[in-house]
């Protein structure tokens, strides 16, 4: 989980607020299952897609501005393994949100059963 911190740079902060409250709005809707809190979270969720996609943008242009020096520090790795070991920590938000968005799908799911149910 730190290794995910450490390499999703400064966005990957909006992704934890965001992510987290879009985790705390699907738990309310799941105890409560009402209009306004699924469509809150619902919301809450598109707010996180979102910022994974500025997450993953940011870490890629990081990567592009940085990856020719980092090479002519490092001349043993070709350019070809910096630029992938780049993408790979880019990827480290995606990896974070799409779990939390994963989670708070789930939490929803349960929400929608027993409001059916009741």
């Amino acid at each position: 989980m730190l290794t995910l911190l450490g390499e999703g740079g400064f966005p990957i902060w909006f992704l934890l607020v965001f992510g987290a409250s879009t985790l705390i709005f699907a738990t309310r809707y799941a105890s409560a299952p009402t209009g306004v809190w699924l469509r809150v979270t619902l919301c809450l969720g598109a707010a996180t897609l979102l910022t994974i996609m500025t997450c993953v943008s940011a870490s890629l242009a990081q990567v592009g501005h940085h990856a020719a020096e980092y090479h002519q520090v490092h001349p043993e790795l070709t350019l070809a393994d910096v630029l992938l070991q780049g993408f790979a920590e880019s990827m480290s938000s995606a990896i974070l949100g799409f779990t939390i968005l994963s989670l708070a799908a789930l939490i929803l799911t349960l929400g929608a059963y027993r409001g059916q149910t009741s």
